[in-house]
């Protein structure tokens, strides 16, 4: 069996030009969310793995025009399901005009693979479908199955995409699931925070601007609420004790790529005053303003006490109204769990250094792996430019993560009937 392993990634070094041009096709291929249409690169995927001998695809439309992708190769016997997640739409082109390439011309220059959405992720989904193309012709060697799920709606909610499969599809639910999402080859995300987006209201009075005093300032009164909301950064959170030491010992690898005061901020909330709107003219007084919130914690904090806090600090103040629009726990996955390990070992192999573990930052679909007890981790490209102008991921990040995901596919299905 170690022969066998061994030949088998040896074979993975040999794909470079394969998986550059992958790469370079989704990246040509527009995405954007809004509007949310998946339906080309949908096709360019669907494309890609119907070429594969032994492999079984199929698209899943849930709500035209966001299309989602289902692919499968099957071992010898019956044995575990491993499933690669990863999401097809990708965030709008802002302005065109400050790229110095086309947003969706594929470029590959200088080691770089350009376009809207390569690291986030058409990096990580050249990884999955590749991973998948070069496991199905060694399939008698490993038990169980490795399933693609390409999905739509991950910018949007995931309603369409994610969590319908996990829904409809019993394919999408494994024993394990290894997500693409951005990130860097030298750190694997076990787990995220938790989020809870508001949007904060206050009514007061209008009035002409020389009579203030027969009016009731609405903007006045929001910026007294967001004061005190911003007060929810100083609010401890009792993060577990093993988090802490993952996130402590990552910190080496994972902030000089993350940015500093990334330890930092995966240990306390954070808020972010995304919105503001208040007023119509210079000269009166606003009846009306308003602002969204993205409140992110860590675990250890929970909704129900970051809710109860934020009632707590606005329920006297006149005028002041709450609504919450979104919301999720923080979630993870043991780091001493088997996909983690084997992400980092496999890390280790191809890089000649093993990837930190820690947290991520931001939520992705895999939070929604977590919530019906399926171990997963985070494992993409590193984010140059991400969502802004000249994106670009890296060749040797892309065969970084080829390889990683390749391998931990084959170690998964291969050590276990």
């Amino acid at each position: 069996m170690a022969d066998a392993r061994a030949a088998f990634a040896k074979g993975l070094e040999a794909q470079r030009a394969r998986v550059v041009e992958l790469c370079s096709r989704l990246a040509a291929t527009d995405s954007q969310n809004p509007p949310g249409d998946t339906g080309a690169i949908a096709q360019v995927c669907y494309d890609a793995l119907a070429a594969v001998p032994g492999v079984e695809v199929r698209k899943v439309v849930a709500k035209a025009p966001m299309t989602n992708i289902v692919g499968r190769v099957a071992g010898a016997k019956p044995g575990r399901r491993l499933v690669f997640n990863g999401h097809l739409d990708t965030g709008p082109v802002a302005d065109p005009t400050q790229w110095t390439v086309p947003p969706f011309g594929g470029v590959v220059r200088d080691g770089r693979i350009y376009g809207r959405g390569v690291c986030d992720m058409k990096a990580g989904l050249t990884a999955g479908i590749m991973a998948l193309a070069m496991l199905a012709p060694v399939r008698e060697q490993f038990s169980g199955e490795f399933v693609v799920t390409l999905v739509a709606d991950e910018g949007s909610g995931a309603q369409w995409g994610t969590t319908y499969l996990l829904e409809n599809e019993k394919l999408a639910l494994g024993d394990a699931m290894l997500s693409g999402d951005v990130g860097s080859p030298h750190v694997a995300r076990f787990g995220e925070k938790g989020f809870l987006w508001l949007e904060v209201q206050a009514a007061g009075k209008s009035a002409g601007g020389a009579h203030t005093y027969l009016g009731i300032n609405a903007v006045d009164r929001l910026m007294a609420a967001l004061g005190r909301l911003q007060g929810l950064e100083k609010l401890a959170c009792p993060v577990p004790a093993s988090l802490l030491a993952a996130i402590d010992a990552a910190a080496p690898i994972s902030e000089p790529m993350a940015g500093a005061g990334e330890t930092d901020t995966l240990k306390r909330i954070t808020v972010n005053v995304g919105v503001f709107e208040g007023g119509r003219k210079i000269n009166q007084v606003p009846n009306l303003a308003q602002a969204q919130l993205d409140l992110r914690f860590p675990p250890g904090m929970t909704l129900a006490v970051l809710r109860a806090e934020v009632e707590r600090l606005t329920r006297d103040l006149p005028g002041i109204s709450v609504e919450e629009l979104d919301s999720a726990e923080p979630n993870w996955t043991d780091p001493a769990s088997e996909i983690v390990q084997l992400v980092q070992r496999n890390g280790a192999e191809v890089l000649g250094r093993r990837p930190a573990a820690t947290l991520r930052h931001g939520f992705s679909d895999s939070r929604l792996y977590r919530l019906r007890d399926i171990p997963c981790v985070v494992y993409g490209a590193t984010p140059h430019n991400s969502n802004a102008p000249d994106e670009y991921a890296e060749v040797d990040d892309l065969m970084a993560l080829f390889r990683v995901h390749a391998l931990t596919a084959y170690d998964f299905l291969a050590t276990k009937a």
